[in-house]
């Protein structure tokens, strides 16, 4: 029963998406959509299986909620993304990014983002199982217009809620931000 709910939630988050695809008229003229691309180490803490790993997310312009939590707020947003490692083991996942902005010309950025999404093992860490939630924040400054470069700190786990083991991993990394 639950793998049909994760089902049901993964189906609707993507749906949710490719709403959003078309929804470019409700798109603020100074609102991107951002295509976040990282690399870094996988399952920094607690460190015994660490290997490289590479990521990327699309995170939608579209969006509700702009201003809600103060005028940096640019509201809630969908996103898409994954990320794969070394020993063989990827995630991908959907689910929404709240990004924050401040400083002349929105400089500066702060990304919270939560998710959910399907993880295959490899010879990677053992999470508990395929279905696993995604937790994740990035910090940014625009370098020049339309390009980002920051860090990122990623979670996954299945939060003992999807399977009886609940291992998680963390992913550290350098990114880059291309704004569209």
């Amino acid at each position: 029963m639950l793998r049909s709910f994760v089902v049901g939630v993964l189906g609707l988050a993507l749906l949710l998406c490719a709403v959003s695809i078309n929804a470019g008229s409700a798109k603020a003229a100074d609102d991107f959509g951002q295509l976040l691309v990282g690399a870094g180490q996988y399952d920094i803490i607690p460190n015994d299986n660490k290997s490289g790993a590479v990521y990327a997310q699309y995170r939608f312009g579209w969006g509700f909620g702009e201003g809600w939590l103060g005028q940096n707020f640019m509201g809630i947003k969908p996103l898409v993304g994954g990320f794969l490692n070394t020993d063989s083991g990827h995630f991908a996942f959907v689910g929404f990014a709240a990004p924050f902005s401040w400083g002349k010309n929105d400089m500066w950025q702060f990304e919270p983002s939560a998710g959910i999404g399907l993880y295959h093992q490899g010879d990677s860490t053992f999470l508990g199982g395929k279905e696993q939630f995604h937790v994740g924040f990035q910090g940014s400054v625009r370098v020049i217009t339309g390009v980002r470069a920051g860090m990122g700190l990623t979670h996954v786990s299945n939060a003992t809620l999807l399977h009886k083991k609940n291992r998680g991993t963390n992913i550290l990394m350098g990114t880059v931000g291309l704004e569209f």
